[in-house]
């Protein structure tokens, strides 16, 4: 008896320290020898490429602190959850890093509906969100914890408009991704055409994922529009041009900076030629934290990064150096963010107004003999 009373204590002790460790891990702070930040991306299914470039941009962000000593001794760890690019799976993810007090700030999510999905998660368990390419028009208004390192849809919109009269384009058509990033674009740039003298010829959608756009290219040719706005990704951009190399269409191309990858580049060869975007990451121009950024990437993945791996990156670093200067506690890092002014990154030069977007400014890009470079 007297031993089985022992062996009951004991387990009572191991019970009791679990019941204290899990407190002190539900406290809002870092209380363990690491420092959890979650990632929240489509890791799988058809986005999957743009959430590989969202973990890596994190990770090397985490890479770098860490090699320096962390945060106070203590290592950084980026913890990644699979939102499949799902608003319904991305709400499961929102509420698991929430529960978990050792998570402090969400680095996330990769589309703009998973994010207005998930921000009354997040807002109201007070946990910053920082999206790296949510730019609907909708997260300005999703609550005080939601940022985003990303220019909004209404903005890029806005400026390629005016740039498409500098360019002197009077007919454009538009092809856009059937979502509320594509959808955002399509408005805006419509409602800023008439101002810029510009005539739309042609509004088509597709849906993300889709490779056959010979219907839509051939009811837009039949317009005759000296120029396509891309409202969408670069994948589905690089197939758009082939196939409208096929069909002779002597077009151009203009869209926002989704388009920035090699990706594009690789997939739409020649066809993507003069091919014209704007971009807020532009390594080997003017921003050295750009080009610095990637060389790293490259020294450690092996690839160029495109632009979501840059925003993921600095989203990442700006809560690192919310952690560094504010401590490991959840609202400091608002504070922190808050007050954030004209911070340097990869990005560019980068404020936060107070709905918590982004205020900078892009680089007029062109694809020239097969690279991107500043347009003239």
């Amino acid at each position: 008896m007297k031993q089985k009373r022992k062996l009951s204590i004991g387990l009572i002790a191991i019970l009791l320290i679990g019941i204290l460790s899990a407190c002190s891990n539900n406290s809002g702070s870092s209380e363990s020898n690491t420092i959890r930040i979650g990632l929240a991306a489509p890791i799988s299914g058809t986005q999957a490429q743009y959430g590989t470039a969202f973990k890596n941009g994190a990770e090397l962000a985490a890479a770098q602190i860490n090699e320096s000593g962390g945060i106070d001794g203590k290592q950084v760890e980026i913890v990644v959850s699979d939102d499949k690019g799902d608003s319904n799976e991305a709400v499961t993810v929102a509420n698991k890093f929430v529960s978990d007090k050792s998570i402090l700030a969400v680095v996330g999510h990769f589309n703009s509906s998973a994010t207005l999905a998930t921000a009354p998660v997040y807002n109201k368990s007070k946990i910053v969100q920082i999206s790296p390419s949510s730019s609907a028009p909708g997260v300005t208004d999703a609550g005080e914890y939601t940022y985003r390192v990303i220019t909004t849809d209404a903005f890029q919109a806005d400026y390629l408009a005016d740039w498409s009269k500098e360019l002197g384009y009077s007919k454009v058509a538009l092809i856009y991704e059937q979502s509320d990033f594509g959808i955002g674009l399509l408005d805006v740039y419509k409602q800023a055409a008439p101002e810029n003298n510009i005539e739309i010829t042609a509004t088509e959608a597709y849906n993300p994922g889709e490779k056959d756009f010979s219907t839509v290219l051939t009811k837009i040719k039949a317009t005759n529009p000296d120029a396509i706005f891309i409202g969408g990704f670069y994948n589905e951009a690089a197939l758009i041009a082939q196939q409208a190399q096929k069909l002779g269409m002597d077009v151009e191309f203009i869209g926002v900076d989704s388009l920035y990858s090699e990706a594009l580049l690789e997939l739409g060869q020649q066809s993507v030629e003069d091919f014209k975007l704007i971009g807020f990451f532009f390594p080997g121009g003017d921003n050295a934290k750009a080009t610095e950024f990637a060389e790293q990437y490259q020294a450690s993945y092996n690839s160029k990064p495109d632009t979501y791996a840059a925003y993921s990156y600095v989203a990442t670093s700006l809560i690192i150096d919310a952690i560094k200067e504010q401590g490991a506690d959840r609202e400091s890092i608002k504070t922190f963010l808050d007050q954030v002014k004209d911070y340097e990154g990869a990005t560019g030069t980068l404020s936060f107004d107070e709905n918590g977007d982004v205020v900078t400014v892009p680089s007029k890009l062109k694809v020239e003999n097969g690279e991107f470079v500043l347009s003239e």
